[in-house]
């Protein structure tokens, strides 16, 4: 598996201070950052909620291309993932990125995710499952799009969806997990990495949660016969924020990338 330089790394997480519980109000609609390639599409769950996305449609149209679905932290929204998605769209993959319901765009009747009560939020977060399958689903059905070819990112709590989700979904590629937890709104994110069965995952970490991403990572090596499949990647000095930094989004869409085209250097995209 190629190596992200954890240069990018320190410019996405140590000093950002949102957390499960973040302060964004998730009852506001989302303000996507307005771009000359995203548009804004309706999804529909299974249980019939109505979810508000961004995509990227294919830009190469000479044949289909590998796929990606960002799922954004808990109280967060689309918008918080908008660079990254315009960027992996430039590095050639079709792109979903979802407000999961209750958050950004698709309050639909829900309470905002501030508005829940604690003991409500876990419940909210595993409905939130079927937001993460519609994506996925959705971008499946799309005209040039590689429906088997699919790699997904999660943006802390967002992490315990994705790896969830790759469980069920034998068309997932490849995981990034930014700065999760070992067990957040009653996901054993831990346990779920190490049901993946050797999946390439990659796992992003301040200096401060490098312990525990670590211990997500032996956790699912020695779930697999020792097989190291879990990448940690830990930042080295201040965190800048990634729509700030462009190489901690530049590398995030190399990484994804190679695993989603391995016979293809992502430099030469």
């Amino acid at each position: 598996m190629a190596l992200i330089p954890a240069l990018f790394v320190a410019a996405l997480l140590c000093t950002d201070p949102r957390s499960t519980a973040s302060t964004v109000d998730a009852a506001a609609p989302a303000k996507t950052k307005a771009t000359t390639s995203a548009s804004t599409v309706e999804l529909i769950a299974d249980d019939k909620r109505k979810l508000t996305a961004s995509f990227w449609a294919p830009k190469d149209k000479r044949g289909a291309v590998p796929a990606a679905v960002l799922v954004h932290d808990a109280g967060s929204s689309r918008a918080e993932l908008a660079e990254l998605g315009e960027r992996l769209w430039k590095q050639g993959f079709a792109v979903v990125a979802v407000d999961l319901r209750g958050h950004g765009e698709s309050l639909g009747n829900d309470k905002g995710w501030n508005n829940l009560p604690e003991e409500e939020r876990s419940r909210a977060w595993t409905l939130a499952l079927r937001d993460v399958k519609a994506a996925a689903d959705w971008m499946s059905e799309q005209p040039g799009v590689h429906g088997s070819n699919l790699s997904l990112l999660g943006d802390r709590a967002g992490a315990t969806l994705v790896a969830r989700y790759a469980q069920r979904d034998d068309n997932v590629r490849c995981l990034v997990l930014l700065e999760p937890k070992a067990e957040t709104l009653g996901f054993p994110l831990a346990k779920d990495v190490a049901a993946l069965g050797g999946l390439p995952t990659c796992i992003v970490a301040c200096k401060e949660s490098s312990a525990t991403a670590q211990s997500i990572a032996d956790t699912g090596a020695a779930a697999n016969d020792g097989h190291k499949y879990v990448e940690v990647l830990v930042a080295k000095g201040a965190a800048v924020g990634t729509a700030a930094d462009k190489t901690c989004v530049v590398n995030i869409a190399k990484y994804m990338s190679t695993q989603a085209n391995p016979q293809k250097s992502p430099d030469k995209q």
